[in-house]
């Protein structure tokens, strides 16, 4: 393994058409070591590191429109369909199955035991409580670790499978083919680019706490399912969000099949702050796409 061939695999990845549609799929840099594996460059993450810091390809970035004023404090601050309900996105349905997936890799007894009750209990208060603030800026200067159990302890932030840190699975190949297949689905739809942000899986008791994404912003697109039907429609899990002009708690209750759109904001007056719950026995996907901002227009054909 060397930097040399990480250097040599960037490199290709950015000559690459082939090559860079098949990294809009992937989110992690274990996922890149993976890939680069496929195509005969043996490199390891703090290699992928060295080289990427140091590779300048020279291509100018797309220049950044900032949407007004009148846009930002107009209209809802959330979107959801039924996926049914979007003929264009069946492609979308179809790839489910390959993409809610059960690692054997992940160990769900000990996802289990590091489940805290004190953590999932922050999700009931506002981010604008001066409570919640102290809470959450204390346990951003800890890194969302628990002290008493040193830099290995598992993050409390989130509890919850990010499925693309899982590549060493006998299904991982086929889990990334259907990612792919995803990504030309999504890109028929709204012709344009489009990129995974995230594959996550919820086990029982599963969370992500309240978290803004500020240093990502735009549209985002999440596809969310679960591993069997809901008997009673208020038992499920829920995407709650403040709106950051009311001050306002948003509860969101889920269906299987949906689909979700907002807007991750980096102004300190709009910041989104959301987070998810997964309080029931099933099994819980949601996967992330960055979307552009005239995805309106491709879902208001099909509605």
């Amino acid at each position: 393994m060397s930097v040399e061939s990480s250097r040599a695999f960037l490199q290709i990845a950015y000559d690459s058409p082939e090559l860079k549609q098949q990294l809009k799929a992937v989110t992690g840099t274990r996922e890149i070591v993976r890939l680069g594996s496929r195509y005969g460059y043996s490199f390891d993450v703090p290699e992928l590191m060295e080289a990427s810091s140091a590779f300048a390809p020279g291509e100018a970035p797309e220049p950044v429109r900032r949407p007004t004023e009148t846009e930002r404090d107009a209209g809802p601050l959330h979107h959801e369909y039924l996926l049914e309900d979007l003929p264009g996105l069946k492609g979308v349905i179809d790839q489910l199955p390959h993409l809610k997936i059960k690692p054997p890799s992940f160990d769900l007894d000990r996802f289990a035991r590091t489940f805290r009750e004190e953590d999932l209990r922050s999700t009931g208060l506002s981010p604008a409580d001066p409570a919640f603030q102290a809470w959450h800026e204390s346990m951003m200067k800890a890194h969302w670790r628990d002290p008493a159990l040193g830099t290995g302890a598992p993050r409390r932030d989130f509890h919850l499978v990010n499925l693309d840190e899982h590549v060493d699975h006998p299904g991982y190949d086929r889990y990334l083919e259907a990612k792919h297949r995803m990504i030309r689905t999504l890109e028929e739809f709204f012709s344009a680019e489009i990129r995974f942000s995230g594959s996550l899986w919820y086990p029982p008791s599963g969370y992500r706490l309240w978290h803004t994404n500020e240093t990502q912003p735009g549209w985002r697109m999440y596809v969310v399912d679960f591993d069997e039907p809901f008997a009673d429609p208020a038992d499920t899990s829920f995407f709650r969000y403040m709106n950051p002009r009311t001050e306002e708690i948003v509860t969101l209750r889920e269906t299987p099949r949906m689909v979700r759109f907002f807007k991750a904001e980096q102004d300190p007056r709009r910041l989104f702050w959301h987070c998810i719950v997964n309080p029931t026995p099933r099994h819980r996907w949601s996967f992330g796409f960055v979307v552009p901002d005239h995805w309106m227009t491709a879902v208001a054909r099909q509605v």
